[in-house]
């Protein structure tokens, strides 16, 4: 230790002071949020009061214990990681407590301890998230180990690895501390003096959430938004989500809290108190004379200013000059037609970053090889046929069609152009950029539609064969793992559990797309040769004539959930816990009672066995599936036993009602065309059931990349490389394969400047308006999906007939909304999956903003005889649960009834 006395008190006085006693342009002393924090404060405008530390009072620290002639941090990270950890722990000089604690009796109760650096929070910088802040720490030991961990933080791996890739000093920065009064707001949130987005200078932004404003920034909680105009103050959108969640101080301790479910959907600021926010931005704006972003706080009826900053990250959205991956020519990709209708039944939804990585292997080392089993001989470039935008994957439709084209069955490429157009895109006079024939490089026509001929036979004698062994594999697997103890496993192991899980996903999805495709042709003929045969009648009539379609895997797993429900019967304590309990008692009695973990280990468990790695958006990683979170099964049951629906009985009426619909439909037809379409029916139902059947197996090849992927996450939490779980969904899938390789380590996985980058594209995503649905050339050659707010009703495409109004219940989040939904109400929502099937027993109606006559939406709302009306675009957003609407499937629209 430096000899040296810490330099007297009364020399180092100045250099711990309050908020309303610092000098003016202080930020070389204070550092850029300390600086600011005492401008507003002495401005009058509303900042809690506080005190800063200066660099002085860092720099006599780091003196007293001559850190720096023992750790030289000149010499890269490693002498900067200890340094941090001499900074920790090294006891605080008593002259710097004494300087500290007589600021701290001006404040009361827990504290803000703030990192303040002096190259922080300037026009070209912000280190946002780099380096600490320390929210309600109360009592002096407690704070004094906050201020140490906020000099600390100065040196962490992601302050480096920040300054090296912007180009600034790496040799000693320099840190004050912001000790600041906490004020635990009811909602808080950011706001922007220029749309970051849109780049509007004439409106301010403002996002909210319940609780404090860590949990929007750190990107943990959900936020509702709201665009004001900067002159007339006037509200021009918002967007109100549902927030299950919140970051909160209880029981002394900074914790994430569930919010109550009657305030989950409602608005985090009332119109006053979005009025005060712009007009408190509007004085921020007027004091710095440019756009600022700021934290806020409502507190107990006040608003509080915690931060501001000039906003450094607007820039132009440049995704559409980063759309396309392949490599025709800009003249080409002027016309390429790029879709995300029903992209594989999986990629429906905005994708997190982890998603889209996932989504961009799948692309890679698995898509293109799926076009063997369909029988091409040109397996094409894997750039070519998916694209990103925005957190969503395209389709390129024309350049599958083209490679389609290789079969006879894709000569004609217009049903499949179709069949991924929305109603915004005329095809009229199209022609595929691509070729309207395809030509393989090295091979003639016919012998790539020889190729197809001899694939196709094999198929028809393999196709039940391969679906039995892919279901039977399923159940393997699933069983295997059961059995396993992934948390023992060393990094080589789970290397090798990867590798399998990977090299199943392929097989798997390798296995299913012939079904999918073959279904899908199938289907296509019968709607062609009903529109032939039998003219007007043939509206919907496809729908009407297929057969029993009951048996389908997807809406087996309602059958099977009620049949679960039924044996209740058994179990008379369970079924009161069901009936009389909430959620989280019912899973602690199956958990900690005899008669409940004799249920979990028997029916449920073999439901699951059969059910369990379904999710929402089941490419989506971060998503779990029952199996990870029972939520939503105990939820379904919970509603399945107090409204008394028979599954099996809604499926029985609606087949003989088809098959009433089909005998009469086809008296009219000869018996040649009877016959013929008789055929196409039987068809389309066999590779159908087959598609739902193996599909399963999909699923669960997903389900093993993702428990990989999961036990990863928690051992970097635990390591503190990850702050919590939900940081997962910003790693890079194929970074995860190579650190399981040990090519990179932990610290370069989890960079912390590339996560907080990934995080901040991702929330710009979920500001801005969903992009269209199809369009050609790039993604802005179509308008975004924007919403008119005065608008009463919307048009749809209608895939199951029928007429009826009623409540509806708009459902965003499956697994925590569930409990909302009651019998007979109108299910709303942006798209749904097999995961959703369990609903659709419950429901009079289904409205979706996308889908089409094949989507998930379309088949179930068909086999449970109930209307459905989808491609809305904003009916989730314009409609409200509680909201009366009238559902129209004879002609596609929606309607919200008006009071009179």
């Amino acid at each position: 230790m430096n000899n040296t006395a810490v330099e007297s008190s009364t020399s180092m006085t100045e250099h711990v002071v309050g908020f309303a006693k610092a000098a003016k342009d202080n930020v070389s002393l204070f550092g850029g949020k300390g600086a600011v924090l005492c401008d507003l404060y002495q401005a009058g405008l509303p900042v809690p009061n506080g005190f800063c530390i200066s660099i002085e009072v860092f720099k006599a620290f780091i003196a007293h214990y001559d850190l720096l002639a023992k750790h030289q941090i000149n010499d890269g990270i490693e002498q900067w990681r200890s340094l941090a950890k001499a900074i920790i722990d090294n006891p605080m000089p008593s002259e710097l407590v004494d300087l500290i604690a007589s600021e701290l009796v001006n404040l009361s109760g827990p504290v803000a301890v703030r990192s303040s650096a002096t190259d922080e929070d300037g026009q070209s910088h912000s280190f946002a998230g780099q380096h600490l802040t320390k929210l309600g720490q109360q009592g002096e030991l407690e704070i004094l180990d906050a201020v140490r961990a906020c000099w600390a933080s100065a040196f962490s791996d992601a302050a480096y690895e920040y300054r090296k890739a912007t180009g600034q000093q790496t040799e000693l920065p320099t840190m004050a501390v912001v000790i600041q009064q906490m004020k635990f707001g009811d909602v808080s949130g950011v706001a922007f003096g220029q749309h970051p987005t849109s780049l509007n200078k004439n409106e301010f932004l403002i996002e909210g959430c319940f609780g404090l404003c860590e949990g929007l920034v750190s990107g943990q909680v959900s936020s509702d938004s709201y665009v004001i105009d900067k002159h007339t103050g006037e509200l021009i959108s918002q967007s109100i989500q549902n927030k299950q969640q919140q970051i909160v101080y209880l029981d002394g301790q900074i914790k994430k809290v569930d919010i109550p479910e009657q305030m989950q959907s409602e608005p985090t600021l009332d119109p006053m108190a979005v009025k005060s926010l712009g007009k408190l931005l509007h004085q921020v704006e007027d004091f710095y004379g440019k756009a600022q972003d700021v934290e806020w706080t409502l507190c107990e009826g006040k608003l509080w200013l915690l931060q501001s900053r000039p906003i450094t990250s607007i820039a132009q959205d440049n995704s559409d000059d980063n759309f396309y991956l392949g490599n025709r020519s800009e003249e080409l990709q002027k016309d390429i037609l790029w879709s995300r209708m029903d992209i594989g039944e999986i990629f429906t939804g905005r994708m997190t970053p982890l998603g889209l990585s996932f989504a961009r292997y799948y692309q890679s080392n698995v898509h293109i090889e799926c076009g063997k089993g369909l029988g091409l001989l040109d397996l094409g470039e894997a750039n070519e046929t998916m694209a990103y935008y925005r957190g969503h994957v395209y389709l390129n439709v024309s350049y599958t069609a083209w490679q389609l084209a290789q079969t006879p069955v894709g000569k004609d490429q217009t049903p499949f152009l179709v069949r991924f157009s929305s109603e915004a895109i005329d095809l009229t006079g199209y022609k595929n950029p691509y070729g309207e024939q395809h030509s393989h490089p090295t091979h003639s026509s016919g012998q790539c539609v020889r190729h197809w001929i001899k694939q196709n036979i094999r198929e028809f004698f393999q196709a039940k064969r391969r679906a039995k062994t892919m279901i039977e594999s399923r159940f393997r697997e699933y069983d295997r793992v059961q059995l396993q103890n992934i948390e023992a496993m060393d990094l080589n192991a789970l290397q090798r559990e990867m590798t399998h899980a990977l090299k199943y996903f392929k097989a798997m999805h390798e296995g299913y797309l012939p079904y999918y495709i073959n279904a899908f042709a199938c289907y296509g003929l019968l709607e062609e040769l009903s529109a032939q045969w039998l003219g007007d009648k043939s509206k919907h009539l496809q729908n009407e004539i297929k057969g029993d379609m009951s048996n389908l895997r997807t809406v087996a797993s309602a059958q099977e959930l009620w049949q679960l429900c039924q044996t209740l019967d058994q179990w008379p304590n369970v079924r009161d816990a069901f009936a009389n309990q909430t959620i989280s008692e019912i899973d602690t009695f199956l958990n900690n009672t005899t008669e409940g973990l004799r249920f979990s280990q028997g029916p449920l468990a073999k439901f699951m066995r059969e059910n369990g790695v379904r999710a929402r958006e089941e490419m989506e990683l971060t998503h779990p599936r029952w199996l990870d979170d029972r939520t939503y099964v105990l939820q379904m049951i919970k509603l399945y036993l107090a409204q008394g629906y028979e599954v099996d009985d809604a499926l029985q009426q609606q087949q003989q009602q088809q098959l009433l619909t089909s005998e009469d439909l086809l008296k009219e037809l000869s018996w040649s065309k009877r016959w013929l379409i008789k055929r196409v029916i039987a068809l389309y139902c066999g590779c159908a059931k087959l598609r739902e059947e193996t599909r399963m197996s999909m699923i669960t090849s997903i389900w093993l990349v993702r428990r990989v992927v999961f036990e990863i996450a928690k051992r970097l939490v635990d390591a503190k490389h990850l702050d919590h779980i939900d940081d997962v969904a910003y790693l890079d899938f194929e970074q995860i394969l190579q650190y399981l390789k040990g090519i990179i380590s932990a610290t370069e996985l989890t960079s912390a400047q590339t996560l907080q980058t990934r995080r901040a594209q991702y929330q710009n995503w979920q500001a801005r308006p969903e992009p269209p649905l199809t369009f050609i050339g790039k993604p802005s050659s179509q308008p975004d999906l924007i919403l008119d707010p005065t608008a009463t009703s919307l048009q749809g495409l209608a895939t199951s007939k029928g007429l009826t109004q009623g409540k509806a219940c708009v459902i965003t989040d499956l697994a925590n909304q569930v409990g909302e939904f009651k019998k007979g109400d109108i299910l709303v929502a942006p798209f749904t999956d097999a995961s959703w099937t369990p609903l659709f027993a419950l429901a009079s109606a289904v409205v979706t903003d996308i889908g089409s006559m094949l989507s998930h939406s379309s088949i179930v709302a068909r086999e449970f005889g109930i209307p459905c009306v989808v491609n809305t675009n904003h009916a989730s957003t314009l409609i409200k649960t509680g909201d009366h609407i009238i559902v129209d499937a004879e002609n596609g629209l929606v309607t919200l009834k008006k009071d009179d």
